[in-house]
């Protein structure tokens, strides 16, 4: 008799409101149909706990029924029924009955046609469609329904599917794709966005990287400046400061943990076997080498036996100037199934050769990045990868990530080894050894299980960007997919995704967390004055996660105030000095009142909203101090705002009139 139910479309039920749930189950009442009676419709209307019981429902239990089977979409309008007639107990709370009635009814509308649960899919701005599983068999077949109902163009390499921030992978079985968006919970709410791909920068980057010259020639500084070119044309073979043009705006302890967490541990003391290395290391390196192979074979001995992994000399081809394939041998190097978890590099003293250790070690990276290029993981890690240098007595270490680019960052300064027993830097010195022994140990696990996690978990889907994790927001759990970058800034433009409601727009910013003022930012955001902070946490390396609200409709003060007549301006004007004395009778200063720190925006009714922004200045009067690399070329401070000083509220008003003379919204001078 359930043949007789006529079940809306998926795209009607998603537009329903609790009218039209009702409206449904009276016009389907009759007896022959779902044999609902007055005093039902009345318990739904009346109380809407007993009258959402079917609501109990579970997803799960209503993709249990055996839809193939005669009848099986009856069995679950059957329980429907006795839920609704008080057989079963209501859980869900009120305000989500529309939703997850709207979500059971597609189930059930997708059943009737004999369909398995349909896939949910966005591109770009469009709306969520539904793809059914049946249909096609493989990645190929399931791109042509999605370039017809999405106007895709080119080919399925263009895009990536993307869930819950996780990849899918185009090699997968159907089974392993269904398998893993049921395992994220697919739905209009979390559907699988498809993802255009920046075509060919990384591939293109790799295939440039594997025609340079070898490593032994990239290591003399003025080859390696030969070919670092740093134009809007030519991008630089390597961000590795080198010159200092060729610099990554994103360190790479933003774009791998493990460098993060090798910082961390470098603040940890050391412990008795770190030391008696220590020592017996210093004692080894300062000794004199006539050949830098015999150095090498003596700390590659030392630093196999203390750090765990054993130490090869690895063997590649490189192309030679006359384009014939050369042998290039690295001086040591640790592997981690089949990755290069860190690679040495000798000299027998800091001036015995025309060639640097940094740069040669670098150029050696370009190869291991090269001879990755084909394993199914190379666009689902950043092959992170530590550089030791070791010219003569002198130790040093790095850390290079593959973005989109090859990007190196010092992680350590130039540490001597020399035994100097009552000095600081020797405990600096051991730290650093405890340090890359933890980490590397840290490397070898995630290398061990990255080809998996590519297959099953991926991390990441942009590269370029660093890696954020999931983040708790109101006792919600969110994944993190970033847009963009805003400008050169630690600043990125993010959607938050959550199982239980719609994606939302906020800003992250990354900052050390010493260098944020968190209880400034956070007073001024409790009177409206400043983003709201929706969450914060704490990632390796002592970063500071600060996930504030999206502002869509601010503009900085400088491209708002030029714009507005005189009434406006000086509307205007009072708003910000107020704000600023409501800070400054919190006992607080601001540090950096300058026009890009000012967001503005304009109502219809010519009222104003006045954010204020970045805080890494700010703090309690007494307390607050400006950078100890204060830019007083490009900027015109207050006299008395000097590295590392006192920011005072002085400085504050006189550094706000500064901003406000410029900007055409004041010539008089505020101050108390």
């Amino acid at each position: 008799m359930f043949d007789n139910i006529s079940l809306p479309s998926v795209e009607e039920v998603q537009k329903w409101t609790r009218t039209d749930v009702i409206n449904f189950l009276q016009e389907n009442a009759d007896e022959d149909k779902l044999d609902l009676d007055d005093d039902d419709i009345a318990k739904i209307k009346k109380n809407k706990d007993k009258g959402s019981a079917f609501l109990e429902l579970t997803r799960e239990e209503l993709l249990a029924f055996p839809y193939e089977l005669p009848g099986g979409p009856a069995k679950v309008i059957v329980k429907l029924i006795k839920t609704i007639k008080g057989e079963g107990q209501a859980t869900t709370a009120p305000n989500q009955e529309v939703q997850e009635l709207k979500e059971r009814l597609a189930i059930l509308q997708a059943s009737k046609i004999r369909e398995e649960v349909p896939i949910y899919f966005q591109y770009l701005e469009s709306g969520v469609i539904k793809t059914s599983a049946n249909g096609w068999e493989d990645f190929i077949e399931l791109y042509d329904r999605l370039e017809k109902a999405f106007g895709l163009k080119g080919s399925l390499s263009n895009y990536k599917l993307v869930i819950s921030n996780k990849n899918i992978d185009f090699s997968w079985s159907k089974k392993d794709f269904v398998d893993f968006i049921e395992k994220h919970k697919c739905s209009a709410k979390n559907p699988v966005r498809i993802l255009g791909v920046k075509k060919g920068v990384k591939r293109s980057y790799i295939e440039m990287i594997g025609d340079l010259p070898p490593p032994s020639t990239l290591g003399a500084p003025k080859e390696w400046f030969k070919l670092q070119k740093c134009n809007p044309i030519d991008h630089p073979i390597c961000l590795n400061h080198r010159p200092p043009e060729a610099s990554s705006t994103i360190p790479v302890s933003l774009y791998s943990p493990i460098f993060g967490k090798f910082k961390d541990f470098c603040e940890e003391d050391p412990e008795r076997e770190d030391n008696q290395f220590t020592y017996k290391f210093c004692y080894e390196m300062a000794k004199y080498y006539e050949r830098e192979e015999d150095r090498q074979d003596e700390a590659n001995k030392m630093l196999e036996k203390y750090l765990g992994p054993s130490v090869e000399l690895l063997t590649v081809k490189r192309k030679s100037s006359d384009g014939s394939l050369k042998d290039a041998r690295t001086d040591g190097t640790m592997s981690f199934s089949k990755y290069r978890g860190a690679n040495f590099e000798y000299k027998c003293d800091d001036c015995s050769s025309g060639t640097s250790p940094y740069l040669e070690n670098c150029s050696y990276y370009f190869v291991f990045c090269n001879e990755q290029a084909n394993r199914p993981s190379f666009d689902e890690t950043n092959l992170p990868c530590f550089l030791v240098t070791i010219a003569g007595p002198y130790f040093s270490v790095s850390g290079a990530v593959l973005a989109e680019y090859a990007i190196v960052d010092p992680l350590t300064p130039v540490f001597p080894l020399i035994w100097q027993k009552h000095d600081e830097m020797t405990l600096s010195l051991s730290r650093t050894f405890r340090a890359l022994k933890k980490s590397l140990k840290i490397l070898d696990h995630y290398y061990k299980q990255v080809d998996e996690q590519a297959r099953k978990m991926p991390q990441t889907i942009n590269l370029e960007h660093p890696l954020f994790p999931e983040v708790t927001i109101d006792d919600k759990c969110y994944s993190v997919q970033i847009i963009r970058q805003i400008g050169n800034y630690l600043l990125w433009e993010v959607t938050l995704s959550n199982e239980q409601g719609p994606t939302k727009k906020a800003y992250v910013k990354a900052i050390q967390k010493r260098k944020y003022s968190l209880n400034t930012h956070q007073l001024l955001a409790e009177a409206g004055h400043a983003p709201k902070v929706l969450a914060t946490s704490v990632i390796p390396g002592n970063w500071l996660l600060v996930y504030m609200e999206y502002l869509d409709n601010h503009s900085t003060l400088n491209r708002v105030a030029l714009n507005l007549n005189d009434q406006d301006r000086n509307s205007l004007r009072v708003k910000i000095e107020t704000i600023v004395e409501h800070l400054h009778n919190l006992g607080h200063v601001h540090g950096d009142l300058r026009e890009g720190n000012i967001l503005i925006r304009q109502f219809e009714n010519n009222d104003f909203d006045v954010k204020l922004i970045d805080f890494e200045w700010s703090g309690k009067v007494g307390s607050a101090h400006y950078s100890h690399f204060m830019n007083h070329v490009d900027i015109k401070w207050p006299d008395g705002a000097e590295d590392g000083k006192l920011v005072t509220k002085t400085h504050d008003l006189t550094m706000l009139n500064q901003t406000l003379l410029r900007t055409g919204l004041s010539q008089n001078q505020m101050e108390y």
